[in-house]
């Protein structure tokens, strides 16, 4: 890839949604190092030259396409840390139909992390090769990913853990374990982030006083009056 960050979202899908084999086998080919490894919350590849373990990655995209014929998979974001170029992260949502199965897919979500290799072509272009993946899910995705119907069963249970948790935690305290002292730092937390209010109009500039032996108000300004004189 050239760049990364605007060519990545094909590379995906010319992976997970290949309209043949010969173009998948050709996508993983051409992108990934001959030593990439990958992993996976169900898989793992780790990295070898010896047999290289790029043919072990193309296997799996291809078990990958044999239980579900369909892939409905969208990239939502692609973030690209300019400090540490080799590194890519997408976020990802996917529709997956196992073949076979009278189970309606659900969506589920999946983060990526990309680790890439900076290689010097001929001619001074430089092009990344996918070096090691990483898929993320959280536990509901994934059960959402091959069992779609436990995933409420699996959200309900992370629930009760979080519960389960502060429950725990009050115990403890009770007993003096990590408890809270009182006026110590940290009790009153950070304030809120304040709305902006609008801004108040400018009052009125309030009128000069009048000068000693200026002109009043309700006295119009005329020539001077002149005495007349005596005949």
């Amino acid at each position: 890839m050239e760049d990364p960050a605007k060519e990545v979202s094909q590379v995906v899908q010319l992976l997970t949604a290949a309209v043949s084999p010969e173009v998948q086998r050709a996508a993983v080919l051409r992108y990934y190092t001959p030593d990439a490894s990958f992993r996976h919350p169900v898989c793992a590849v780790p990295p070898s030259t010896a047999p290289p373990s790029r043919n072990a990655v193309l296997g799996i995209y291809q078990w990958y396409r044999v239980i579900s014929p369909r892939i409905d998979l969208t990239v939502r974001r692609v973030l690209l840390d300019p400090a540490h170029p080799t590194h890519l992260f997408l976020q990802i949502e996917q529709l997956f139909h196992l073949r076979w199965s009278p189970l309606a897919p659900a969506p589920s979500h999946l983060t990526v992390h990309l680790t890439l290799r900076p290689v010097q072509e001929d001619g001074g272009k430089t092009l990344y090769y996918i070096e090691s993946q990483e898929d993320f899910y959280h536990p509901d995705d994934l059960v959402a990913l091959l069992v779609p119907p436990l995933a409420p069963l699996v959200r309900c249970a992370l629930f009760l853990a979080a519960l389960q948790s502060n429950i725990g935690r009050h115990i403890a305290a009770m007993f003096g374990c990590w408890s809270i002292k009182p006026d110590e730092g940290g009790h009153r937390g950070a304030a809120p982030r304040p709305e902006e209010a609008p801004e108040a109009p400018a009052a009125p500039a309030p009128a000069p006083a009048p000068e000693e032996g200026g002109v009043r108000e309700d006295q119009e300004e005329g020539p001077a009056p002149t005495d007349k004189k005596n005949d």
